[in-house]
């Protein structure tokens, strides 16, 4: 399901529903680094509004930034704890996190993003088996996501050929003409 959807804020919210369902968690959030700045974003989270933030999270001092730039999976049990914990999106979401897996967003090539479990219901702890199936699942979304924005800019090349066509097809008759009667 997750290859077939090319529209990027609906393939985001299947990814959080998936992680959500297999795991047994309270929330999921996706954090994407954006291709043109470099820049690790805090892109959508369970129950929040696309569009809602587009956070800047730093690579330094930040779970998510250590995942993405160790391409290593992390579990923190007590984010209190947690020197690296980047409270920011906890107050701008008005959520409580208390503990969460972070896992690498990891195509063929490089690593674009991390995908966070957050909170085990019940205070349950994140096991061994929770790690493997939210690795998988980050597996299949990198590459979907990276299928997204494929398709995105094919369909804004696609856009941009199309605009030119008529203006360059009007230049071609105009050019035709002038060498006829000259």
């Amino acid at each position: 399901q997750l290859n077939a959807t090319r529209d990027h804020v609906a393939l985001l919210k299947r990814i959080i529903s998936a992680a959500m369902e297999l795991l047994d968690i309270e929330a999921a959030s996706i954090l994407l680094v954006d291709p043109s700045t470099g820049e690790l974003r805090f892109e959508l989270a369970a129950d929040m509004e696309p569009g809602m933030t587009s956070m800047v999270v730093p690579m330094e001092g930040s779970i998510a930034g250590w995942v993405v730039s160790h391409g290593e999976p992390r579990v923190i049990e007590d984010v209190t704890l947690e020197p690296n914990f980047f409270k920011q999106v906890n107050d701008t979401l008005e959520f409580q996190t208390r503990n969460l897996v972070a896992v690498p967003l990891r195509t063929h090539q490089k690593v674009i993003g991390a995908l966070e479990a957050v909170n085990k219901h019940g205070g349950a702890r994140f096991t061994g088996d929770d790690i493997k199936i939210l690795t998988t699942l980050a597996g299949q979304a990198a590459i979907a996501i990276e299928n997204a924005r494929l398709f995105q800019q094919s369909d804004y090349m696609a856009e941009v050929v199309h605009e030119l066509r008529t203006p360059l097809a009007s230049l071609r008759t105009s050019a035709s003409l002038l060498l006829e009667y000259y």
